[in-house]
């Protein structure tokens, strides 16, 4: 009689052990799925290119391009998903800069958990401390604004992810290289423009940027010396520059 009383005994418990497994791993699995971002997975390439010249200086008469790093490539990463995160300098010389931060996958696969935002927060961190990296080595190289061969160094680094190539872009857009210094020339009329167009595309090749989109932050903002009449006609060189030469779509949401 003892030992068959004992057995619906153990039974119950073995049913009861196997009860409460099953319901705990239903909850785990559920807060999986409650957990913002617990089944996203990012998936966009991007960039960020840094003006290391003495006009992104931080003080009054600079655009302070490290603050402007620092509050802008957080909420741009958030924004366009970015899996993958380049780095590329602005130098007098961007395409032979030797300033060189490796791309970070910001969702790598070889982390399996199911929560990703805790991760996320981690790498965001760290692709944020190579940007400034990169920043902080552009500014010791020799000085000058090469603009548009920043823009040709990042055309240069591997696309993996899907869709549009986000590049965020932190400068004023003053270009000035050994060949070609914007300030020299007056960009009141179109034809005049135009000339400077030429003379800063001619003799050197244009960035391959199929399917970008290049967010400025920090356009025409040097120091509070630029009058908005210079604003606005380098607003236009650059639209024709950008979107007609090298072919990609402008975004200045980032530039407050």
């Amino acid at each position: 009689m003892t030992h068959r009383t004992r057995r619906p005994h153990r039974h119950r418990r073995r049913s009861g052990g196997r009860l409460a497994a099953a319901l705990g791993a239903t909850a785990l699995l559920l807060a999986a799925c409650d957990v913002p971002g617990g089944s996203e997975r990012l998936s966009a390439d991007c960039a960020v290119v840094v003006d290391g010249s003495g006009s992104g200086a931080d003080s009054d008469d600079g655009f302070r391009a490290k603050e402007k790093l620092t509050a802008a490539l957080p909420r741009f990463l958030a924004d366009k998903k970015c899996k993958y995160l380049s780095y590329a300098p602005i130098t007098s010389a961007s395409v032979a800069s030797s300033c060189q931060v490796p791309r970070i996958d910001i969702d790598p696969d070889a982390d399996t958990r199911a929560e990703r935002e805790g991760l996320w927060t981690q790498t965001r961190f760290l692709a944020g401390a190579g940007a400034e990296k990169m920043l902080d080595c552009a500014r010791k190289r020799r000085p000058g604004s090469d603009v548009l061969g920043g823009l040709d160094r990042v055309a240069k680094v591997p696309r993996d992810g899907g869709g549009t190539f986000h590049v965020l872009v932190i400068s004023d857009f003053d270009q000035a290289d050994p060949d070609f210094k914007l300030s020299k020339y007056q960009l009141d009329t179109a034809a005049r423009r135009n000339q400077a167009v030429d003379a800063l595309v001619t003799g050197r090749g244009l960035p391959e940027l199929p399917d970008t989109t290049v967010y400025r932050v920090g356009f025409a903002m040097r120091g509070g010396r630029t009058t908005p009449e210079r604003v606005d006609h380098m607003a236009q060189f650059w639209q024709q520059v950008l979107e007609k030469e090298v072919k990609v779509d402008v975004d200045d949401g980032y530039g407050a």
